[in-house]
Protein backbone atom coordinates (compact mmCIF):
# COMPACT_ATOMS: atom_id res chain seq x y z
CA UNK A 1 0.00 0.00 0.00
CA UNK A 2 2.77 2.50 0.89
CA UNK A 3 4.47 1.55 -2.40
CA UNK A 4 0.99 2.65 -4.70
CA UNK A 5 0.65 5.51 -2.45
CA UNK A 6 4.16 6.87 -3.78
CA UNK A 7 3.29 5.92 -7.42
CA UNK A 8 0.47 7.83 -7.13
CA UNK A 9 1.73 10.83 -5.07
CA UNK A 10 4.74 11.29 -8.01
CA UNK A 11 1.98 10.83 -10.71
CA UNK A 12 0.20 13.66 -9.07
CA UNK A 13 3.00 15.63 -8.63
CA UNK A 14 4.49 15.26 -12.28
CA UNK A 15 1.40 16.11 -13.53
CA UNK A 16 1.04 19.12 -11.51
CA UNK A 17 4.22 20.48 -12.66
CA UNK A 18 3.39 19.48 -16.39
CA UNK A 19 0.18 21.30 -16.28
CA UNK A 20 0.87 24.09 -13.84
CA UNK A 21 -3.12 25.20 -13.62
CA UNK A 22 -3.41 25.16 -9.19
CA UNK A 23 -0.68 26.20 -6.84
CA UNK A 24 -0.66 23.67 -4.14
CA UNK A 25 -0.66 20.04 -4.60
CA UNK A 26 -3.51 19.34 -2.47
CA UNK A 27 -5.90 21.65 -4.82
CA UNK A 28 -4.43 19.83 -7.05
CA UNK A 29 -5.19 16.52 -6.55
CA UNK A 30 -9.09 17.55 -5.02
CA UNK A 31 -9.34 19.14 -8.60
CA UNK A 32 -8.29 15.90 -10.43
CA UNK A 33 -10.53 13.62 -7.69
CA UNK A 34 -13.66 15.73 -8.65
CA UNK A 35 -12.94 15.50 -12.80
CA UNK A 36 -11.93 11.98 -12.46
CA UNK A 37 -14.36 10.34 -15.03
CA UNK A 38 -14.13 13.39 -17.03
CA UNK A 39 -12.82 13.00 -20.33
CA UNK A 40 -10.75 16.82 -20.59
CA UNK A 41 -7.34 18.19 -20.86
CA UNK A 42 -5.73 19.02 -17.64
CA UNK A 43 -5.31 22.47 -18.50
CA UNK A 44 -9.07 22.45 -18.95
CA UNK A 45 -10.43 21.44 -15.62
CA UNK A 46 -11.28 24.71 -14.56
CA UNK A 47 -12.99 25.88 -17.53
CA UNK A 48 -16.47 25.23 -17.74
CA UNK A 49 -16.72 22.44 -20.75
CA UNK A 50 -17.93 23.99 -24.09
CA UNK A 51 -21.74 24.40 -24.76
CA UNK A 52 -22.28 22.17 -28.14
CA UNK A 53 -23.47 23.97 -31.47
CA UNK A 54 -26.75 23.44 -32.33
CA UNK A 55 -27.63 21.52 -35.44
CA UNK A 56 -30.15 23.86 -37.64
CA UNK A 57 -30.83 20.87 -39.66
CA UNK A 58 -32.44 18.81 -36.62
CA UNK A 59 -35.79 19.67 -35.07
CA UNK A 60 -36.93 21.30 -31.94
CA UNK A 61 -39.01 20.61 -29.43
CA UNK A 62 -41.61 23.71 -28.37
CA UNK A 63 -42.40 22.45 -24.79
CA UNK A 64 -44.77 25.56 -23.94
CA UNK A 65 -47.54 25.24 -21.93
CA UNK A 66 -50.06 28.09 -23.94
Amino acid sequence: QIAVALIAYLLLKLAKDAAATVDGTLAFARLIRANLMQRRDIDRLLKPPPIPQRDLRQLALQLDRS
